[in-house]
């Protein structure tokens, strides 16, 4: 039978130490892809479901953020293509809003809210509110239609969600970063104020007003405590094979 030595086991948790302690005094990140074409239940019917990208811009994946304590801080989300900071920028593309759902349990917590109503953004990207909206019934605006109003001309993903339109308690001030409307490609980077206590994994949410690409990704988040313990119970192994 394979077996470690004490010795072995003290370096090893001596390992897991060091690692907590660079995990706990700096930002970690988590990168997440793209691999949902809508959000679950969103599905219109159409040809839309069976693709990823309906038109542009294309949303490729991204980071979450944390700090040393463990809160998220920050999303990244990269695209190609083209979005404009107000619907009537060159694309007619516009963000919608964040989404985090704590521990990826099916029910969002908190939203960054960046769309004020239906194909009109909030004034100030530099000062945008966190909700918490974990005890809300969920509402939100949709897309589309599609060559119609304001999308006349365009086809996008119909009647997908793609900011909250329901109830909740501001908690906090966000932003989203400045970004190039003319640039074809960048990243959309959301800052979550003092940072948002999302448990050990988080489900992100996002998706343009034209819903044309959506994320819907569950990432890991361990906490900086995680290693310690792990640390911990390796010492207490240790010193029980000696005693």
């Amino acid at each position: 039978m394979l077996t470690i030595s004490s010795t072995r086991l003290l370096v090893l948790a001596a390992g897991l130490a060091a690692a907590t302690f660079a995990f706990g005094a700096r930002a970690a990140t988590f990168t997440f892809g793209d691999t949902t074409n809508f959000w679950p239940g969103w599905g219109n019917g159409s040809g839309d479901d069976g693709v990823d990208t309906v038109g542009t811009p294309n949303l490729l994946g991204g980071r979450a953020i944390t700090d040393g304590s463990g809160l998220l801080t920050r999303v990244e989300i990269d695209y190609t293509g083209v979005i404009s900071l107000v619907p009537s920028g060159p694309a007619h593309v516009v963000p919608g809003d964040l989404f985090l759902d704590a521990n990826a349990d099916g029910t969002w917590d908190y939203v960054l809210k960046l769309v004020a109503s239906p194909e009109t953004a909030i004034g100030n990207y530099a000062s945008a509110t966190i909700l918490d909206v974990s005890s809300q019934v969920a509402s939100y605006i949709t897309s589309g239609p599609d060559n119609s109003g304001y999308w006349s001309g365009y086809l996008i993903r119909d009647g997908h969600p793609y900011a909250w339109n329901g109830g909740g308690t501001a908690i906090d001030t966000g932003s989203l970063d400045p970004f190039n409307d003319q640039a074809s490609g960048g990243t959309l980077g959301f800052n979550l104020g003092a940072g948002l206590n999302v448990g050990t994994s988080v489900r992100i949410g996002f998706a343009e007003n034209c819903a044309n690409d959506v994320i819907y990704q569950t990432v890991a988040v361990p906490e900086p405590t995680t290693l310690a313990l792990l640390g911990a119970g390796l010492v207490g192994l240790v010193r029980r094979r000696r005693a």
